[in-house]
């Protein structure tokens, strides 16, 4: 048998909120750098596709970097871990901060400011990509065997608090400077960083136990709804706006303030499932991985009618069964991975679904289908409660 590390469970439950709110960062991050683009575009003279491409580097580079994370945890402990992934948030947006700042100034030509948003886009994604996976880990191994559904509902609604609250901080910052949301997301890890400096790691050591750090076949299907969970919400969201078109026809700026209500309305329903459902852990992971494939499918059915009404419903019941879909399959895969292992090959595969719903909506967009993303965000839900039906026939078989 492969051996491998894990750590100690505490005999007793120890809170997770710092963790949350520390993977909350992410959310934050995130979000409040898409609000502060059109500003930056303005003021820095790159164009908006340039600044796209950033993101889009910092976000792929989770891909390679979010595994070799997963086996450091396992490795060296949760900890360190997440040390390391916030002292490289706040390089990265301190480097962003200093490159926008001197290309706004003019006091570098525009290769070399590009240069060190470059470089500061990738310390994001090569460290970044840590968080999450070390979160939930550490989380995990501070809440016990007991309650580990409640601490990944945990951290996933400091993510969601996080996603919330992020462009709100943003737009309230720009107010004050073009460069003042870099000086917050800068700050807020450093102080994440101090909190977290104080908890008391808990060490990994050698364990016997059935679990394997290495990736194997029958870990795919759990991986794969990873993958479609992350491809359809993000096509629901790309297709907000092209089915409200059918509504709203060419007023964008009604189109703009019903796609903020619907975004807003999705994440209090990921809190609710989070605080109604998951942490009082009323159901089984199987249960919960079977029910959000059928509440996913039902959301996005109704999000294809024309009217208004079922469309909110619709975003809302989709949201509330995505929420429940993450712990499940994570938990579920816990079983034949290490916790730390898991959770980074889980990360990867979302990045997965991310980079498939990009190369999605240039295809369906051609179609002229204005509810067409819908569509296919409705056709990866049925997938992913086909892969839920196996992985349910396929623990019944071995149990």
């Amino acid at each position: 048998m492969v051996s491998h590390n894990i750590a100690i469970m505490p005999k007793k439950s120890l809170t997770c909120w710092p963790l949350a709110l520390s993977a909350g960062l992410l959310g934050v991050g995130q979000n409040g750098l898409l609000v502060s683009i059109p500003v930056l575009v303005a003021q820095t003279h790159l164009s908006l596709s340039i600044w796209a491409a950033l993101l889009t580097l910092g976000s792929m580079l989770f891909l390679p970097s979010s595994p070799w994370w997963g086996k450091q945890i396992t490795k060296r402990g949760s900890k360190p871990v997440v040390l390391w992934a916030l002292l490289g948030y706040a390089s990265s947006f301190a480097l962003l901060g200093l490159g926008s700042a001197l290309l706004i100034t003019e006091a570098i030509k525009g290769a070399v400011g590009l240069g060190i948003l470059i470089i500061a886009r990738i310390i994001y994604g090569l460290t970044v990509s840590a968080m999450v996976p070390a979160c939930q880990t550490w989380a995990l191994q501070r809440a016990g065997e007991g309650q580990r559904m409640a601490a990944l509902a945990t951290i996933s609604s400091g993510l969601s608090c996080g996603r919330l609250l992020g462009p709100l901080c943003a737009a309230g910052m720009l107010m004050l400077h073009p460069l003042a949301p870099m000086g917050l997301l800068m700050m807020s890890p450093l102080l994440a960083f101090i909190i977290l400096l104080r908890l008391p790691g808990i060490p990994a050591q050698p364990s016997i136990a059935r679990k394997n750090a290495r990736l194997s076949l029958d870990c795919l299907p759990y991986l794969l709804c990873a993958l479609l969970l992350s491809a359809g919400v993000s096509l629901m969201q790309l297709g907000l706006s092209p089915a409200l078109a059918r509504q709203f026809s060419t007023d964008s700026a009604a189109i703009s303030h019903q796609v903020a209500w619907l975004l807003s309305l999705a994440a209090i329903a990921s809190l609710i499932a989070q605080f109604a459902v998951l942490r009082p852990q009323l159901f089984s992971p199987l249960t919960l991985l079977l029910s959000a494939g059928l509440l996913m499918m039902s959301g996005l059915a109704m999000m294809i009618s024309v009217k208004l009404w079922l469309f909110y419903l619709g975003c809302v019941v989709l949201s509330f069964g995505a929420a429940l879909a993450t712990p499940a399959y994570q938990l579920l895969l816990n079983d034949k991975l290490t916790d730390g292992s898991s959770a980074g090959w889980v990360a990867t595969s979302h990045t997965l679904g991310y980079g498939l719903c990009a190369l999605l909506v240039p295809w369906v967009a051609k179609t002229g289908i204005e509810a067409g993303l819908i569509m296919v965000a409705l056709a990866a839900t049925v997938l992913f409660t086909a892969a839920s039906v196996v992985i349910a026939f396929s623990r019944r078989s071995t149990g």
